[in-house]
């Protein structure tokens, strides 16, 4: 079965801190992917399904933290997550685009190869 998914999901290695809605503790994990709608994170925290989060995302290209104030767990599963964004700001928003810019792969060139000779 192949996998549809709105948004190109990206690689990364990058502290996130996140809340529980109606929770102000900040628990820590790592994001190891992210896209325009969401992210993965890995984290000694259980997050059930379906629960309402706050992300703290420290992008240290970008000097400060981006922050989704409004995202839920869509799955959960051996200390990893996937969170949906719900809802960010303007400014997040452009952040998280300059973030994913910054994060994508780059297209191997081709020059310096043999078959470019």
């Amino acid at each position: 079965m192949i996998e549809c998914r709105e948004y190109p999901r990206i690689p990364v290695e990058l502290q996130v801190f996140f809340s529980t809605i109606g929770n102000t503790e900040l628990r820590e994990g790592t994001m190891f992917d992210i896209s325009a709608g969401g992210c993965a994170v890995t984290s000694m925290v259980g997050v059930e399904p379906g629960t309402g989060v706050k992300l703290l995302i420290r992008a240290t290209d970008l000097g400060s933290p981006i922050t989704i104030h409004s995202a839920q767990v869509r799955w959960a599963s051996h200390g990893e997550f996937g969170v949906e964004f719900l809802n960010l700001t303007e400014l997040d928003r452009s952040r998280l685009g300059r973030l994913l810019h910054i994060a994508a792969p780059r297209p191997a060139s081709n020059y310096g190869s043999p078959a470019a000779a």
